[in-house]
């Protein structure tokens, strides 16, 4: 097997600073009731999802029996929630690992990359009640439109009969399981630190790494393990994915600030009204100094004041917090690259380039 290209540059994306002005909220739409057995692609994902075409059609067809019902209020919870797939990054992470080692993809690949969907959908759901938030996928939320007992039972169903599928794979169900106890513990922890802004930066990368990058590495795990890929190889797979999934948390943290709710297509500007101390946040607090950053905490402590959240923007703006955060979020990318190249050989280089790329310029 030949030792691959260099390609690291490939990785080393450099994006323009990101506006600092926020948008209107934006008018959720009306859920659409077209076919939901294909999911449009965002074009510069094309490339992504270019040598897995057919396995992502064959997870949307699974998951378009999954989010059906015969008990009339279910099925019309469930049909609502199918409307939160989009960019499907991480079941793409369990088929491009899968064909990078060289493995076929069974049957068993496809229902582990829709467990993982499911989980994945499932904390959106919960996440929402958390953030109060009215607009997800450009359509209302659960808890908006049904309130919040029904979108907490939802998300619970969802969770459930992604662990009953995953018992039909052998040896992932507990791996799964574990992930999702992880992903638990860092909400919990993210709840728990909620309004402490002296949050540090070390518990903030604890917080993503548990909340958001674990279920990106155990899905290239997977995907590399069922296509017999060696432990060491496994191993490669789950700490790539889990430097994406860093990567792509401090990109969306960023977002929730500086990003176009007509773009992203979800509640944002949440953040800072719930007292979560994110990175930009708290890059922000070490860089501000004396009087400057006295007002910035009270800023931060009264978040419904008028026009809090758009000065707080300036001051990230005007003292380069937005770029040095991205420099952050690209610098987990390269490492995600350098990860990557320790595998002899990878037959899907540059899909997993395209990837790369797109967290590190995302705008949604």
């Amino acid at each position: 097997m030949k030792e691959p290209a260099a390609s690291k540059s490939a990785a080393r994306a450099r994006a323009a600073p990101q506006r600092a002005e926020p948008e209107p909220e934006a008018e959720p739409e009306a859920a659409p009731q077209a076919n939901l057995e294909r999911v449009s692609v965002i074009p510069e994902l094309e490339r992504v999802y270019e040598p897995i075409e057919t396995q992502m059609a064959a997870l949307n067809d699974y998951l378009a029996t999954e989010f059906s019902s015969t008990e009339p209020f279910l099925h019309e919870l469930l049909m609502h929630v199918a409307h939160y797939r989009g960019k499907q990054i991480r079941p793409a992470c369990l088929f491009l690992a899968a064909r990078a080692v060289g493995g076929r993809i069974s049957r068993d690949h496809v229902k582990c990359a829709a467990v993982i969907e499911l989980i994945h959908t499932a904390t959106l759901v919960h996440d929402d009640v958390l953030d109060e938030a009215k607009l997800r996928r450009r359509v209302e939320t659960v808890n908006r439109r049904w309130g919040e007992r029904a979108a907490v039972l939802i998300g619970d169903f969802i969770y459930s009969r992604g662990f009953t599928i995953s018992t039909e794979v052998q040896g992932v169900s507990g791996m799964l399981a574990a992930t999702t106890h992880t992903i638990c513990e860092g909400e919990l922890l993210q709840v728990g630190s909620a309004f402490q802004f002296d949050l540090s930066e070390a518990t903030y990368l604890e917080i993503i790494r548990k909340k958001t990058a674990v279920l990106y590495g155990i899905a290239c795990r997977i995907g590399a393990r069922l296509s017999g890929a060696s432990e060491t190889v496994q191993q490669i797979f789950d700490e790539y994915g889990q430097a994406l999934g860093m990567a792509f948390q401090i990109s969306d943290d960023a977002l929730d600030l500086t990003g176009d709710e007509h773009v992203v297509g979800k509640s944002l500007g949440t953040d800072i009204l719930k007292g979560k101390m994110t990175l930009p946040l708290i890059r922000a607090r070490e860089i501000i100094k004396g009087g400057k950053l006295e007002e910035y905490l009270w800023l931060l402590k009264t978040p419904h004041a008028q026009g809090a959240q758009v000065r707080v923007l300036r001051m990230l703006a005007t003292n380069g917090v937005l770029d040095d955060v991205h420099r952050a979020s690209v610098s987990y990318v390269n490492e995600a690259a350098s990860i990557l190249d320790r595998l002899s050989e990878n037959k899907v280089r540059e899909s997993f380039e395209a990837l790369e790329r797109f967290i590190t310029e995302r705008r949604q």
